[in-house]
């Protein structure tokens, strides 16, 4: 049998070790707490995930196509604030929430027309999040917004088939955005603008045009995941929810993905949001305070991180190294 080489350890790493990290943390913590293991609660793990993957989703399509969108939760507030108002006048949830999602499009959009006038993108979505903030606050008078919320249950209390609902949205997201990214030739651009606009231009394509893509599509899916916290809650916070940003920029670094953009998997970025949520299930279950979950999840994402820097280096140099002894065998 052949022993693999370093560059293959280093490759199954890089691909695998988001899941081998979720195996391993799904073992240890049911071999503590055997409740832990059971179906029961994996399904509340499922739906305490959907929320943090929506949203890890959202800043996964900025990222993509080489823009950090850092304005999540102040869209994600406004839009829920604009569908709590609808929905307690009475209008059909559906069309609310339909609405909620074009308010989110039309934040990205504006993102991403003031990002093409050559300011930073961290800076903009910033000041976008501080604008959407107040803008929800300044819209509810500041007080959560409770009136026929419940009528939402349908997206977010409510099991289908042992299932949270929230999770069966997560699965539309993450195949429909996947069969995007990979299977169209709209995705292969859009990934292309973030990894090499250059080559993009040369081939005739304008960069800017699926940039501001990956904008809108950031504030679409942060308005869904604002909408699916509400129907989750049963109320329509104005309140900005930073520790969302947080839990999804976590998972999109335990995924692998490259904040400079280009590259990356959704489906590993869903991977990332269940190891976020197994740890608080875990330490929840084995009674240990939950600041440790903060703490833990500060240190995934710096490790995370580091591990993506060390390992893309690594990698690079061993298949270096193996090009120019390929090379060499061949010259003789």
């Amino acid at each position: 049998m052949k022993k693999p080489d370093s560059l293959s350890v280093l490759v199954f790493i890089r691909s695998w070790g988001i899941t081998i990290l979720l195996v391993v943390l799904w073992a240890l913590f049911a071999s503590v707490a055997p409740v832990f293991g059971t179906f029961e609660n994996a399904s509340l793990i499922l739906g305490a995930a959907s929320i943090s993957a929506i949203f890890a989703a959202s800043i996964a399509m900025g990222v993509f196509s080489g823009a950090l969108d850092l304005s999540v939760p102040g869209t994600a507030a406004v839009s829920g604030i604009v569908l709590g108002m609808l929905i307690g006048k009475g209008f059909d949830p559906v069309l609310a929430i339909a609405v909620a999602l074009v308010i989110g499009a039309v934040i990205g959009y504006i993102n991403g027309l003031i990002v093409q006038t050559g300011l930073n993108p961290l800076a903009v979505t910033i000041g976008m999040l501080s604008v959407t903030s107040g803008l929800a606050a300044i819209l509810s008078d500041g007080i959560p917004l409770f009136d026929k919320m419940d009528s939402l249950g349908w997206l977010g209390t409510e099991i289908y088939f042992g299932l949270p609902s929230t999770f069966y949205v997560v699965i539309v997201v993450f195949v429909v955005g996947t069969i995007f990214l990979t299977k169209t030739r709209g995705g292969i651009r859009f990934l292309a603008a973030g990894g090499n606009a250059e080559a993009l231009r040369r081939a005739g394509v304008n960069a800017n045009t699926y940039r501001l893509l990956g904008f809108i599509l950031s504030g679409a899916l942060a308005a869904l995941g604002g909408v699916v916290t509400c129907a989750y809650t049963a109320q329509a916070s104005p309140t900005a929810a930073t520790g969302v940003l947080f839990d999804g920029l976590t998972a999109v670094a335990l995924s692998g993905i490259s904040l400079a953009g280009g590259r990356g998997s959704l489906p590993k970025v869903l991977v990332g949001a269940l190891v976020i949520s197994t740890i608080g299930s875990g330490l929840l279950i084995l009674n240990i305070q939950p600041y440790w979950t903060i703490t833990i999840t500060g240190l995934l994402l710096i490790g995370a991180l580091a591990g993506e820097h060390y390992l893309g280096k690594a990698v690079a140099r061993q298949a270096v190294g193996k090009s120019k002894v390929s090379a060499h065998k061949e010259a003789k």
